[in-house]
């Protein structure tokens, strides 16, 4: 799959496009995204997801909202799928501005789309004066029928509900696979291996909805999947300010990091992050912390090899 922004297109060949921000990759997600690669290949036509960033609504109403999966996360997650071309357009005051006939004509000039499948309550242009009914006059059209729980749209609403509270096995259950991140690996200020348990940096690069604290997981580096003590958070008790994950891998670890990126899998929510009245409080909770999750992880339910 390749990833490209306005500046990289027009494309040459011929294409079927997904227009939206697919945060979260839930089942209605997954049911455009398999239609799409499904009748593409129909029709000799190479497959192109479109999304925005910043999210529109930030734009609009200023608030900035937080992420179910970071931009690395989704681009690991269409390669994975079998994407072709993943499209990331910067979303501005003026892009929004576009009427709906001169979105068609983005889509049709620059990608030379020839099939759209979207969701069927997918709304485009300049105030979503645009709907699937308009845009079948001039492009082919497939939509794609809402995905029920509970007799309510599964939306990423849902998802980010669940993750502000901790929920992830209520998560994972819904997604039908573990929640991951992918993201870069940064050097950290050596605490815990200062309090003998060093630790595996990632930056997300993106405000996450993910309650900050201690989770029980898995670190997937170099191709091989450890065991880990999870903390996404800030660190309170060292006034620290730049949420981070930090993945204290719960085995022997002396291999050296050649990769750029690791992917992070969440288990289980264990405690709240917290601050302590001492480095000495931390670290005696942290060893209850990981001894915890070790026997949480030796159950035989969490045996797991990696990949989405």
């Amino acid at each position: 799959m390749r990833t490209i922004s306005i500046k990289d297109i027009p494309l040459k060949e011929n294409t079927a496009c997904s227009i939206g921000n697919f945060d979260g990759f839930h089942e209605g997600h997954l049911k455009v995204l398999e239609t799409l690669k499904k009748e593409a290949k129909k029709r000799n036509l190479k497959t192109v997801v479109i999304s925005f960033n910043p999210h529109p609504r930030e734009v609009f109403t200023g608030e900035t909202l937080c992420k179910i999966t970071n931009l690395e996360t989704k681009k690991e997650f269409l390669k994975k799928l079998g994407i072709d071309y993943f499209l990331v357009i910067s979303f501005t005051k003026e892009f929004a501005k576009k009427t709906p006939d001169e979105f068609i004509d983005f889509l049709k000039n620059n990608l030379n789309c020839k099939l759209v499948v979207v969701g069927q309550d997918w709304k485009f242009g300049k105030d979503k004066k645009g709907d699937i009914n308009y845009l079948k006059n001039f492009i082919e059209v497939i939509p794609v029928q809402k995905v029920l729980l509970n007799k309510d749209k599964l939306g990423s609403s849902v998802l980010r509900k669940l993750l502000k509270e901790g929920n992830i096995e209520k998560i994972n259950q819904l997604i039908n696979r573990i929640y991951c991140l992918k993201g870069k690996i940064v050097k950290g200020q050596g605490l815990g291996k200062e309090l003998g348990f060093p630790t595996i940096n990632v930056d997300p690069q993106e405000n996450l909805c993910l309650k900050y604290g201690v989770y029980a997981g898995f670190i997937e580096i170099n191709g091989k999947v450890y065991k880990s003590a999870i903390n996404f958070g800030i660190k309170p008790t060292f006034e620290g300010k730049n949420p981070l994950i930090e993945a204290h891998i719960i085995q022997n670890f002396n291999e050296e990091i050649n990769q750029y990126f690791a992917k992070v899998y969440f288990i289980k929510y264990i405690r709240e992050e917290k601050k302590f009245e001492s480095v000495k409080k931390l670290k005696n909770q942290i060893l209850m912390d990981v001894k915890k999750i070790e026997e949480i992880l030796n159950e035989e339910n969490y045996k797991f090899s990696g990949s989405f």
